[in-house]
């Protein structure tokens, strides 16, 4: 198997319908039980704080053309900001009972794996530099906020445990599968400004965007039957 095939294999570990899945499967482990409700909670409020943050930058730039100037920006990477949010804290989960060592080393191997996550991005040309650091960024600066809160004593170690084993099932069930976020974004875009089309990479500036815009079209006509299933 070539270096391309194994980039594949890694950037579909920080995709949304393996990753959102387990995230939601922990938020509803946490709840159910009495003594991790309140972390529970938090946890969820986190996870729609992230996703709802990356949407609403793509959103601005796709209804409206509204970015950070100067910067090959269309949007925060969602593979990057929910790999470095929700590997991060997976892994401080299952490993809460372990040694202070053993933690860190279960943290640190969770934002390895988010981290390779980000340079597959890269390498794919799936998304430019900006949009790749700042969504590692906006990522592990909610995974860093949420393991700060639950730092006292107990309240992680509570929710640790061989039963958040199961909440990698989904990996059996989702791995290689596509969610089909820009699209649905595309649609929502559209219908929200009011705009005949979206914008994309290629209204960029050529001295931000270089040649090469991508291979989405300039002008996108609005369609009834817009299908939602990822290319």
């Amino acid at each position: 198997m070539d270096m391309h095939a194994w980039w594949w294999r890694i950037t579909a570990l920080g995709d949304s319908a393996v990753l959102l899945p387990i995230a939601l499967l922990l938020a509803a482990w946490l709840l159910l039980r009495a003594g991790t409700r309140a972390v529970g909670w938090w946890w969820l409020g986190v996870l729609c704080v992230d996703v709802g943050v990356v949407a609403l930058s793509k959103l601005l730039y796709m209804g409206w053309g509204l970015r950070p100037p100067g910067l090959d920006f269309v949007g925060l990477c969602g593979h990057c900001a929910l790999s470095f949010l929700i590997w991060p804290v997976l892994a401080a989960l299952l490993a809460a009972r372990q040694s202070p060592r053993g933690r860190l080393l279960a943290l640190l191997s969770g934002a390895l794996l988010a981290l390779g996550v980000t340079v597959s991005r890269l390498t794919l040309d799936a998304h430019s530099p900006s949009e790749a650091v700042l969504g590692t960024l906006w990522g592990a600066l909610l995974a860093g906020v949420f393991l700060w809160h639950e730092r006292r004593p107990g309240r992680l170690q509570q929710a640790g445990g061989w039963m958040a084993l199961a909440l990698l099932l989904p990996l059996l069930l989702t791995y290689g599968r596509v969610m089909p976020s820009n699209r649905i974004l595309e649609v929502i875009a559209r219908e929200v400004s009011g705009h005949a089309r979206i914008y994309t990479r290629c209204d960029l500036p050529r001295a931000v965007r270089g040649n090469d815009c991508g291979a989405s079209p300039r002008v996108r006509k609005p369609r009834r039957d817009v299908s939602l299933r990822s290319a």
